[in-house]
């Protein structure tokens, strides 16, 4: 339910950013794939410090519970089973980059509120109505519904609303600042397409069948008639197969009834296979062979093959190829945006965290790897 609120709230508060509001704030320049690469805590409503160390950034604090918080079912069984330097050694990266999020998005946040317009509160508060509105109705306007699934995301109406204020009022920001567009030779994509165009814009053909697998030497004995043997009964069995199907008898059901193959239970129906993969077995190998030559929906048979009489029915098949430079052209172009606005974006992060105590970050680091070694050890 959280990880499902929580792709609802970003994706309303893009949609807002992508509309805009007035003049007052600006349109924003990132789609939903691409905001997810700049990152932003869950959490504003930051706890007043209740004893034990913690880390003051502009005018807020972090404090062990922000981190731990966030890390605890990823570092929790480790804590439980290792020793304090092996779960430091695993713990400790994650802390920091945790702690190095928080920081920056505190830091991100007071710079926006610096430079934004006086009258932006009013812009603000309309954009936040907004949301909050389109989060209520998203439960159908079942307030007891939306409040439930606010705590199960630690929030209340109060903290939602100041995140969505500190959320888009950043985004605002960022959209304001990374205006600029790099230039792009039209060679420098091509380039960029011949070199990467097999990983990117190529796909393979794939294929899903179904197969009525008749094995003469596993023949049950009440379908062998009189005087046959089990190799003739099987292929009379194979012909009146065919029949059945061409009358229109689901090719399933007949599956599960007379196919004496592994996937007998699943109608005769195999996982897809990838085209000249060479995934199937040899005496398979023939089901591929004809299925090549074949349109979805169409049924062949009886196919022989190594003691096997198959019913071949081809359910779909997509055929291998790639995308041309003009069909991907304006999706290079976006890419090389995108990358762009990263660089800048990191460039930003660093000289916001110029701004940060290192030391004391770091010493705070080890206090919360010890703090959360402490707590999720039993018996500690």
């Amino acid at each position: 339910m959280r990880d499902i609120i929580w792709i609802g709230i970003g994706a309303a508060i893009l949609a807002f950013m992508v509309s805009g509001c007035g003049n007052k704030i600006p349109q924003g320049k990132y789609t939903p794939e691409q905001m997810k690469t700049i990152p932003f805590p869950n959490r504003y409503d930051l706890p007043v410090p209740s004893g034990g160390m913690t880390f003051n950034v502009a005018s807020e604090t972090v404090t062990v519970k922000d981190l731990t918080v966030l890390l605890e079912q990823q570092f929790k069984p480790l804590a439980a089973q290792g020793s304090f330097a092996a779960f430091k050694q695993a713990a400790r990266p994650a802390f920091r980059e945790t702690l190095r999020s928080r920081v920056t998005d505190i830091l991100l946040y007071a710079e926006a509120r610096k430079k934004a317009p006086e009258t932006i509160d009013d812009a603000l508060d309309k954009a936040v109505e907004s949301e909050l509105k389109r989060f209520l109705a998203s439960y159908d306007n079942n307030r007891a519904l939306a409040e439930n699934a606010l705590r199960t995301m630690g929030y209340d109406w109060k903290t939602f609303r100041d995140f969505q204020r500190r959320l888009i009022l950043t985004q605002s920001y960022l959209s304001k600042e990374f205006t600029d567009k790099r230039p792009i030779a039209h060679s420098e994509m091509v380039d960029y397409y011949n070199t990467h165009r097999q990983e990117q814009f190529c796909w393979e053909g794939s294929m899903q069948f179904r197969a009525i697998d008749l094995i003469p030497a596993r023949m049950p004995a009440e379908l062998i008639g009189e005087g046959e043997t089990a190799e003739t009964a099987a292929v009379r069995l194979s012909v009146e197969l065919m029949d059945k199907i061409k009358a229109g008898e689901d090719f399933g059901k007949l599956a599960e009834q007379y196919s004496q193959g592994p996937l007998a239970s699943a109608g005769g129906l195999w996982r897809p296979i990838t085209i000249g993969s060479g995934s199937l077995p040899d005496t398979y190998a023939i089901l591929e062979q004809r299925a090549l030559t074949m349109e979805p929906g169409q049924v062949a048979g009886p196919l022989t093959s190594e003691g096997h009489l198959f019913i071949l029915k081809l359910e779909s098949r997509k055929d291998a190829g790639c995308k041309t430079f003009e069909e991907v052209q304006d999706a290079i172009e976006q890419q090389f945006q995108f990358e762009f606005r990263k660089e800048q974006y990191s460039k930003m992060v660093e000289r916001l965290m110029g701004q940060a105590n290192v030391l004391q970050m770091e010493q705070f680091l080890d206090y919360c790897v010890i703090e959360a070694y402490a707590m999720w050890k039993p018996n500690s």
